[in-house]
C-alpha cells in the first residue's frame, strides 16, 4: 500500500538497504519487501522525532565513522543492522519498543539464515540503545553514540528535537512531562560521561551538557496555551 505522504529519505533509504542486502548476498524481493516495510514503521504516527529523519541521521553518522575511521568497528554490519531496527517498533506509552524491535529483528534475520553470531550482536547492540547505566564495550560503544548524536548538536537543532519529543508524548499533562523529561535529562548529565567512544566525546560533549542544562532550564517555564 502506497504512502500517504512519502517520508523523509525514504528513497534513499530503501537504496541504502538494498545495498546492504547485496553486501549480505541476500538481494531478493522478501528482503526489499523488509525494506519497505521497515521504513513504513519508521514513519508511523505518533513519530515526530524517532522518524525516518532519525534513522538516516543515524546512517549517516555511521557512513562518516566509517569512511573517516576504517577500521575502527568490529562488525559494521551489525552495527548497520542494529541502527535499521533500534527504533523499528516506537510507541512513546510503551516501555519494551527495544526489545520488540529487537524480536523484529531477530524473526526476520534468522529467516534469512544469516549466521547466528550476527543475529546475537544485532539483537544485543538494539538493547544497549535503551541507555540504561552500566559499561559498554567496543562496536556497542559507536551505536549508543550514533543513537545519542542529537544531544551534541547545535542548539537550533536541539531544541527541535526538544519540541518533537514533546509532540511524541502529546498525551502527557505537562506537569507530569516535566517531572519525567528532566529525570531522563538529569541522568544523563549525571553520568561522568555521556560519549563513550573519544571520537564523538570530544566532538559533541560539551555541547550536549550545555544543551541538556539549557532544556532543563526550559522546561520550568510553563508552554504557551
Amino acid at each position: 500500500m502506497p504512502w500517504r505522504r512519502q517520508p523523509a529519505h525514504a528513497t534513499e533509504l530503501l537504496a541504502q538497504w538494498q545495498a546492504l542486502g547485496q553486501a549480505l548476498d541476500r538481494d531478493t524481493p522478501a528482503w526489499r519487501t523488509e525494506g519497505h516495510r521497515l521504513v513504513r514503521s519508521w514513519a508511523r504516527w505518533p513519530r515526530a522525532y524517532h522518524d525516518t529523519t532519525h534513522l538516516w541521521a543515524c546512517l549517516e553518522h555511521l557512513r562518516t565513522l566509517r569512511t573517516a575511521q576504517p577500521g575502527a568497528l568490529q562488525d559494521p554490519v551489525a552495527v548497520e543492522l542494529a541502527l535499521w531496527y533500534h527504533d523499528a517498533i516506537y510507541w512513546p506509552w510503551s516501555a519494551h519498543n527495544e526489545e520488540r524491535s529487537a524480536d523484529w529483528a531477530v524473526r526476520f534475520l534468522r529467516s534469512q539464515s544469516l549466521p547466528e553470531a550476527l543475529v546475537t550482536q544485532v539483537r544485543q547492540h538494539i538493547l544497549d540503545t535503551r541507555h540504561q547505566p552500566g559499561p559498554l564495550t567496543d562496536d556497542a560503544l559507536w551505536v549508543v553514540d550514533i543513537d545519542l548524536a542529537i544531544l551534541g548538536q547545535s542548539p537550533a537543532v536541539y531544541d527541535r528535537f526538544e519540541r518533537n519529543v514533546r509532540r511524541e508524548y502529546f498525551f502527557v499533562r505537562w506537569p507530569r512531562y516535566v517531572a519525567g523529561r528532566s529525570a531522563v535529562l538529569r541522568g544523563f548529565l549525571d553520568r561522568p560521561r555521556i560519549y563513550g567512544t573519544e571520537a564523538f566525546h570530544e566532538r559533541h560533549e560539551a555541547t550536549a551538557r550545555q544543551n541538556l542544562e539549557r532544556a532543563l532550564t526550559a522546561l520550568q517555564t510553563p508552554p504557551r496555551p
